[in-house]
Formats: structure tokens, C-alpha cells, sequence
């Protein structure tokens, strides 16, 4: 049993969507003129497709602090309830 729920969880952090969790949950975040903010203080994460992550913000501001903090390697959507993450790739 053990060892099922250990591969399921490596298939799980294999997707793209976890890898970009992984990379910006512990980003400080430059909001309400306040220190040591962090992006999992305000998002939560949905993993829905495999390849873009999908956020529950508790605050609206989030999101310009997110794009100001990672717009150069993530790109941020607002869909309903949810920000979408997913990775810019360079079509150079």
C-alpha cells in the first residue's frame, strides 16, 4: 500500500502543473508594504490539467504582485475564480 501511494505521488510531481508549484510557492511577493509575504499565503493550489496550474487566490491584488514577481518566466491569466499559471516557453 505504501509503496502504490509513493509512485502515485511521483507521477503526480512529474506534471508540469507541480513542477510550477514547486517553483513559486515560497516567492516573496511585494504586497501591502508588508515583509516576508510569500505566494502559498494567498494561493492554494488545483492541480486540473497537467500542464498549467490552476490557483485559488484569497485576494485580487495577488495577481499584479504575481506577474511583477514572475512575469518573465510564468504567464498569468485570471479565469474566473482561478489564476492560471503556465510557463512561458521561448519560440525562438
Amino acid at each position: 500500500m505504501k509503496k502504490e501511494s509513493q509512485k502515485e505521488e511521483s507521477v503526480l510531481e512529474k506534471t508540469e502543473a507541480h513542477k510550477i508549484w514547486n517553483e513559486i510557492e515560497h516567492v516573496d511577493l511585494h504586497m501591502f508594504a508588508l515583509t516576508n509575504q510569500i505566494v502559498n499565503m494567498y494561493c492554494q493550489p488545483m492541480f486540473v490539467e497537467p500542464n498549467r496550474l490552476y490557483m485559488i487566490f484569497t485576494v485580487s491584488s495577488v495577481l499584479p504582485a504575481l506577474e511583477n514577481a514572475l512575469g518573465k518566466k510564468f504567464n498569468f491569466e485570471l479565469n474566473h475564480k482561478y489564476i492560471v499559471v503556465s510557463r512561458i516557453t521561448n519560440q525562438f
